[in-house]
Order: structure tokens, then sequence, then C-alpha cells
């Protein structure tokens, strides 16, 4: 990573779903015209994941997708926890609609860390 060369490719996987993104409303309505229930969220997420995977293992000296994985667990228990005892009804379909908002919102910020880590190591 010490080259501006080493870092060109890395910079357009990292902004490819930031540019995605900006073009969500576009690509929400493609879907729509195919009847596709499918949102563009919903395809960033595995990509953002492979590609935190990846650039916690080159860049990162800690492995990120465990502690990942612990906060959307705890995230999830405490949601499902609220609906239980406050609300007195877990439906599954509103449960998993925010938790999967939840997953977004900590993956993106997971995300954007792991990208300020890596900018901050390249200029150092």
């Amino acid at each position: 990573m010490n080259t501006l060369s080493d870092l060109l490719p890395l910079i357009g996987f990292y902004s490819l779903p930031f540019a995605i993104l900006l073009f969500s409303k576009w690509i929400n309505r493609q879907f729509k015209l195919l009847r596709l229930s499918v949102k563009v969220v919903d395809l960033i997420i595995p990509y953002m994941l492979l590609l935190l995977f990846i650039m916690s293992q080159l860049y990162v000296p800690v492995n990120l997708i465990p502690y990942f994985t612990l906060v959307i667990s705890l995230l999830g228990i405490l949601l499902a926890s609220y609906y239980t005892f406050y609300e007195k009804e877990l439906k599954l379909y509103l449960f998993f609609r925010i938790w999967w908002r939840i997953v977004f919102i900590t993956c993106l910020l997971f995300y954007v860390s792991t990208g300020i880590w890596m900018i901050y190591q390249w200029v150092n």
C-alpha cells in the first residue's frame, strides 16, 4: 500500500457501493418494473461484507467480521426482546425488516471506518 497504483483498484472497489447508492432510486424503479421485491440495499450488504472481510485481512490488524457478527446479533436480540416484552407481540416481518436496516447501517459504519483506517495507514 505504498504507491498510488496499488491503491487505485482498492479505491474503485471501495467506492462502488456509494456510487450504487447514488443511483439507488433509478435501480429500484427498474426492479419494480421487473416485479422484483429486491432493493439496492439488499444487494449492497453482501458485497460490503465481502469487501470488509478482504480489507480487514489485508490492511487491518484485526479481522472485523467476528465483531460485526457480534454487534448485529446483540442488536437483533435487543430488538426481539423489545418487541416481545414491551410491544407484547413479535411480528417477524416487521422484526426482520427493521433488523435488516440495522444490519445495513452497522455494515456501513464498519465499512467507512475501515476505509478511514486505510487512508490513515496510507498517509502515515
